[in-house]
């Protein structure tokens, strides 16, 4: 199994400053990619904004194309993909606002610190730190 974390510039002018990011998990013949849109409901595989296979895996969100930021493989993996299979317990899955937060950002930091997995976040991660105590 492996765990990528991509994203990708959202479309101009907004992309000139925020990007958006999700995983994508691959292994056992299966290739999902989870993330939180900001239209709730918008796929058959969804808890609010919360989406699966929404989007292709390498498909970007209008801005330009999809970048890896990070892999994982072993016990990382496994921890991030066992977040992502209990995604209801997402605090934000009914919420979605692109400033301050809960989007797209907010979710993948989330995700990481539930599987205690160290990773920065690009700068332009605008909602990366929403919700976050300390």
């Amino acid at each position: 199994m492996r765990v990528e974390l991509r994203y990708a510039t959202l479309p101009f002018p907004v992309g000139a400053l925020a990007v958006h990011y999700w995983f994508v998990v691959l292994g056992e013949g299966a290739c999902t990619r989870w993330e939180v849109w900001q239209t709730k409901n918008a796929g058959p595989h969804c808890i609010g904004h919360v989406h699966r296979d929404l989007k292709g895996p390498d498909e970007g969100v209008g801005g330009g194309p999809a970048r890896v930021a990070a892999r994982w493989e072993g016990p990382s993996a496994k921890k991030i993909a066992a977040v992502l299979k209990s995604i209801e317990n997402y605090p934000y899955c009914q919420q979605y606002r692109y400033w301050p937060g809960p989007n797209s950002n907010t979710f993948a930091a989330w995700v990481l610190r539930q599987a205690g997995v160290e990773q920065p976040l690009h700068w332009k991660a605008f909602g990366k730190n929403y919700g976050r105590k300390g």
